[in-house]
Formats: structure tokens, sequence, C-alpha cells
């Protein structure tokens, strides 16, 4: 018996270091949910995992998540938005239309937080839009919704059936924004009133970040980062 003690040792050694190595290995590919660091964007964290909703409020009515991505279409809710509320933040993220069906993809910033998930108030809450990745804008400041002046750099695609990646860079106290679409600055916008935090036909205020269903078309994004308070003006997809 005791020339069989040796091997079953080793055995036994071989296999401590295996289990060691795999668990290195779970971590090295599955960090804590919203808190990883996006590599490729300095500064910038994970704020939606593609795996679940933590972290965002999404009506299962309409939101559900498919092949990593948060999917939009039909049910009660326009729109899927942050826990969290931002004033100056970056935000980078990768969305498309499937199908288009003549509809549009928007990101919707600076407004009040909705009190109902299943129906979150849109119209007259305030929101600033930005649509890509054609570059247009939208407000929803009372008495009623309308287009939103801004200056366009460079026209963006008109093909929101395909991926694309956009960036923006808001500053609540100057009241700006920056947009950029795969690469490329194509929009800027600058409030008018970027002071007013009360007055609720000019005010913007820190608020969550929302990703918009419109219309019968799906709307579908992923890899969404964000960081809080950046410095400097630098757009990090604009090379």
């Amino acid at each position: 018996m005791k020339s069989f003690v040796p091997p079953l040792m080793a055995g036994f050694a071989v296999l401590c270091v295996l289990a060691s190595q795999n668990r290195d290995r779970a971590v090295a590919v599955d960090p804590p949910r919203g808190t990883d660091q996006a590599k490729e964007y300095p500064g910038c964290k994970q704020i939606f995992n593609g795996k679940d909703f933590e972290g965002w409020e999404a009506d299962a009515s309409t939101w559900t998540i498919t092949d990593g991505a948060m999917r939009g279409v039909g049910g009660k809710s326009r729109l899927a938005y942050t826990k969290a509320d931002y004033g100056s933040f970056r935000l980078i993220f990768t969305a498309r239309m499937s199908p288009v069906n003549g509809d549009h993809l928007g990101v919707l910033f600076w407004g009040d937080r909705p009190a109902d998930s299943s129906r979150p108030k849109i119209d007259n809450a305030g929101w600033l839009q930005f649509m890509p990745p054609f570059g247009g804008m939208w407000d929803y400041h009372p008495p009623k919704h309308h287009d939103l002046p801004h200056k366009t750099l460079a026209a963006g695609s008109r093909d929101s059936a395909k991926w694309s990646t956009t960036e923006l860079l808001c500053d609540l106290e100057k009241g700006t924004m920056r947009a950029a679409v795969d690469g490329v600055e194509t929009v800027r916008y600058t409030h008018p009133h970027p002071g007013e935090r009360k007055d609720p036909e000019k005010r913007i205020v820190s608020g969550p970040i929302g990703m918009f269903r419109h219309g019968g078309g799906a709307s579908e994004y992923k890899a969404i980062y964000v960081a809080e308070n950046p410095k400097g003006d630098k757009l990090l997809t604009v090379k």
C-alpha cells in the first residue's frame, strides 16, 4: 500500500493547481456587474451587462434581452432607463433598429425621473433626445414637445438597421452636448438656459439616462458605458 501513496499525492496536487487556475480564469472573464472598466474607454464603466436589467428600470411588456442587447418592441413602455441619475456624463453605446419600420432610435437625458416604469412619462417631462445615427434632436419640455435646434457638424447615416456606436459628452453646468457616431463628431448643442433648474419650460436637471423605444419597430441597445463628471472635452471614439 505504501507504494501507492506518492502517485495519489501527486494527483491531488495536480487537481489543486487546476482548480486554482479555473478560479483565476473565472474571475478574469466574469467581472462584477456594472463596475468593469472599459479598456478602450478610459474612465468609463459598463452599466448594462447584456444578461439582465440590473441597474435599470425596464418593463417586461416591452423590454427583453436578445443576444446581449436590450430590445424594446411593443408593450406599454417607451423607455428603459437607469436607476441612477446623471448630470454631467460621457455615454457610449451601440444600437440599431431591427426591424426599422420607419422608426428611429433615441437616447433621452436631463429629464424627470418617471414614476411608473410601465408607462414612463416622456412628453412634458423635460427630456432632451438625441437620435442616432442620423443626428436629430428633440425637446420634451412643456407646453408641447418639438424639434430641437442644434449645430450639425457632419451628416449622420440614415441606416438605422446597421449597428452604430454613439458617444455623448454632456455638461450640465454649461448646458452643452457633443455627439459622435462611429468615430465622427456629428452634432453640438447648447441649452439656452443652462443654469435653470426649476422652470419646467426651460430647466435641465440631473436625471436618468433612457433608451427609447419608438413606434412599431424594435430598438436594440448594447455595450453601454458611462463616465460621471468626465474631465476635459475629448471625445474618446473620435480619433
